[in-house]
C-alpha cells in the first residue's frame, strides 16, 4: 500500500523530466542558432546540410583564388601601363626634337639622355610585365602573345636609344616617330587583351560564384538554422509546461507525504 502511494509521483516525475528536456533542447537551438545540432535532430537534413556545406567552401576556394587571379592582372595591367605612359613620353621627346631649328643642340643631347632612361625603363618594364604574366592564364594562347607585343614594343623603343637607327642624331624623326606609334599600339592592345581576360572571364566568373554560393547558402540556412521566433515561442511553453510540472510534482509529493502520515498513525 505505501508502494502504491510513493508510485503516484512517477509519471509527474516523467512529465517534469520531458518537459525539461524540451526546454534545454530549445535553449540549446536558441543558443547555437541552428535547428540541427546533432544527427539526432534530423538525419536527412544534416546530410543535406553537410553536403551543401561543402560546397560552399569549394566556392569559397574558387573565388579566393580568382581574386588572387585577378590581383596579378592588377599587376601585369599596372606595368603595361607604365609602358604606356613612357611611350607617350617617347613620343614627346621625339616630336620636340624634330623640330631642330628651335632647339640648340644641347637641348638635343638632353632630349636624348631621357630618351636612353626610357628606352631602358621600356626594356625593364616589359621584362617585369612578361614575368608577371606567369600568375595569369589568358585564353586562346594569350600569354604568349602579349609577351611577343611587349617584346615588340621594347625593342621599337631600343632604336631611339643612343646609337640606334632612330636615335635623335640620325635625323629620321619619321621613322622614329612610326616606331613610337608601333609601341603604343602593340602595348594598348595588350593592355587591351588583359582588361577582356579581367571582365569577361574572371569578374563574370566571380559574380557567377557570389550568385550559386548565396543559393547555396540561403537552401543551406532554411534546413540547417533555426527559427528564432518560432524557438523563443517554444521556449515560452516549455517554460511554462516546466515550471507547471515541478509544481504539479510538489503537490504529488506533499500529498503522498500526507498519505504515509495518517496511514502510520
Amino acid at each position: 500500500m505505501i508502494g502504491a502511494v510513493s508510485n503516484n509521483t512517477f509519471p509527474f516525475q516523467v512529465q517534469y523530466k520531458n518537459n525539461l528536456k524540451q526546454q534545454n533542447e530549445v535553449l540549446t537551438r536558441l543558443a547555437t542558432g541552428w535547428r540541427i545540432n546533432s544527427g539526432k535532430d534530423d538525419p536527412a537534413g544534416l546530410i543535406a546540410a553537410t553536403q551543401l556545406e561543402t560546397e560552399i567552401a569549394a566556392l569559397d576556394a574558387e573565388s579566393r583564388a580568382i581574386q588572387r587571379t585577378q590581383a596579378n592582372a592588377n599587376i601585369t595591367e599596372g606595368h603595361a601601363r607604365q609602358i604606356s605612359g613612357m611611350m607617350s613620353d617617347l613620343r614627346r621627346l621625339t616630336v620636340a626634337s624634330a623640330n631642330t631649328g628651335g632647339m640648340s643642340d644641347a637641348e638635343i643631347q638632353a632630349n636624348q639622355l631621357e630618351i636612353d632612361a626610357l628606352a631602358a625603363n621600356v626594356q625593364r618594364f616589359a621584362q617585369d610585365t612578361i614575368s608577371s604574366l606567369d600568375g595569369i592564364s589568358l585564353p586562346d594562347n594569350g600569354n604568349a602573345e602579349v609577351a611577343e607585343q611587349l617584346r615588340a614594343a621594347a625593342q621599337s623603343a631600343a632604336t631611339l636609344a643612343s646609337g640606334g637607327e632612330n636615335d635623335l642624331r640620325s635625323g629620321n624623326f619619321e621613322a622614329a616617330e612610326t616606331a613610337i606609334r608601333e609601341a603604343t599600339t602593340a602595348v594598348a592592345e595588350a593592355r587591351g587583351r588583359i582588361g577582356a581576360y579581367q571582365k569577361h572571364t574572371l569578374e563574370s566568373r566571380q559574380n557567377s560564384l557570389a550568385v550559386e554560393r548565396e543559393n547555396l547558402a540561403a537552401a543551406h540556412s532554411r534546413i540547417r538554422d533555426a527559427d528564432f521566433a518560432e524557438e523563443t515561442s517554444n521556449l515560452a511553453r516549455s517554460q511554462v509546461l516546466t515550471a507547471s510540472s515541478l509544481r504539479v510534482l510538489k503537490v504529488a509529493n506533499n500529498t503522498a507525504g500526507s498519505v504515509l502520515s495518517l496511514l502510520s498513525q
